[in-house]
């Protein structure tokens, strides 16, 4: 029943944007964050990080992650919006399968991707999409992706020990651009603990807590 519901909302939740030429629906991240983890994504045809964000975007579309697929669509390592005061940005590293939307700091979506390579042959996906306000949201999708079958399956339960998030404020994802290990930051009592989630081959397993006096939005 659950799911006939889902399958009922679904479309009326979704809205028509446009980015540049494409035009496209986007989905609420309210909706994804709830429902990504119930749905598996078939008829991915290779591990690159385009093809699998690409198949992501198809499922769960956004204008955020349109406005990634672009840039990487064109090859271009870096692009700063001209016509947005909030230099609105798009980093695609290719070579270390990394991608990620930000800004000066508007109410705008903003997301981040990478690739890990597994132990067991397989690759890791994660997607990371937030928003700053109405309503302030941050969370990461976690796929498998396995080769033969051409799959994304969802991992929801992949951050081992990770501490449970505090019940007021947001918890924050770094995913890293470089090296393997993920960054995750919860705010309490106005001081940053960063949890240290290291790769051991399959999955980022918490490791250590760091406590940072203060608020800072590069550090996020």
């Amino acid at each position: 029943m659950k799911r006939l519901l889902f399958l009922f909302i679904m479309p009326a939740l979704v809205l028509t944007m446009q980015a540049q030429d494409r035009t496209f629906e986007s989905c609420p991240l309210e909706l994804i964050a709830e429902n990504w983890k119930n749905k598996t994504i078939e008829h991915v045809v290779n591990g690159s990080l385009g093809v699998m964000l690409e198949a992501f975007d198809k499922t769960w579309p956004t204008y955020v992650v349109a406005e990634a697929r672009d840039v990487m669509e064109k090859g271009l390592e870096k692009y700063v919006d001209p016509n947005d005061e909030t230099e609105r940005t798009v980093i695609n590293d290719a070579k270390n399968g990394f991608v990620r939307v930000y800004d000066a700091g508007t109410d705008s979506e903003y997301m981040s991707a990478c690739v890990w390579n597994r132990s067991d042959g397989h690759r890791l996906l994660a997607v990371c999409l937030g928003k700053p306000t109405d309503p302030e949201i941050e969370f990461v999708c976690f796929y498998d992706y396995e080769e033969y079958t051409w799959t994304l399956r969802p991992e929801p339960n992949i951050l081992v020990g990770l501490p449970p998030k505090p019940r007021d404020g947001q918890r924050y994802f770094s995913l890293p651009q470089k090296g393997k290990d993920l960054i995750v930051t919860d705010f309490v009592d106005g001081n940053r603990h960063e949890h240290l989630m290291k790769w051991n081959g399959m999955r980022p397993i918490y490791t250590s807590t760091t406590i940072k006096k203060g608020y800072n939005d590069d550090e996020k």
